[in-house]
């Protein structure tokens, strides 16, 4: 059995939600395993030290303070995205910017190719270096 399943069970099993079937699988792993029953047997008494202790009314602004610290945490201590979210930006902006940038080459090369195109940038190729094109 992994570790983690192992105290999946056993918190199952303290909480009597474990199957006929489960329990008695789980109770049989218990009795053949000196060390599950160790740590089953300090659950158990640590269980009922916690059961022992008198309940504690929460003062009546808990929630609320509780509420704003959360969000607090979510939004960062001066009010802005956390940290987490940034990494998201960044690849945003970045994106945003491959984009804009492919298509201004694209449309570079499309201006490039009607200036080749057009007649009367040919005309002015093909006059000579010392004089200006001729005009129509």
């Amino acid at each position: 059995m992994a570790a983690d399943s192992n105290a999946e069970l056993m918190t199952a099993y303290l909480d009597d939600a474990l199957e006929g079937g489960d329990a008695e699988s789980f109770q049989k792993y218990l009795d053949d395993s000196p060390d599950a029953r160790r740590e089953m047997e300090d659950l158990q008494k640590i269980l009922s030290v916690v059961r022992e202790l008198p309940d504690v009314e929460a003062p009546p602004d808990f929630y609320d303070k509780l509420s704003k610290k959360l969000r607090r945490r979510r939004a960062g201590p001066d009010g802005t995205l956390s940290l987490v979210s940034l990494p998201f930006q960044v690849l945003s902006i970045l994106v945003i910017l491959v984009i804009a940038a492919t298509f201004l080459m694209l449309e570079i090369e499309r201006e490039d190719a009607q200036i080749e195109k057009d007649p009367s940038a040919a005309k002015a190729k093909k006059a000579p270096t010392g004089e200006p094109p001729a005009l129509e």
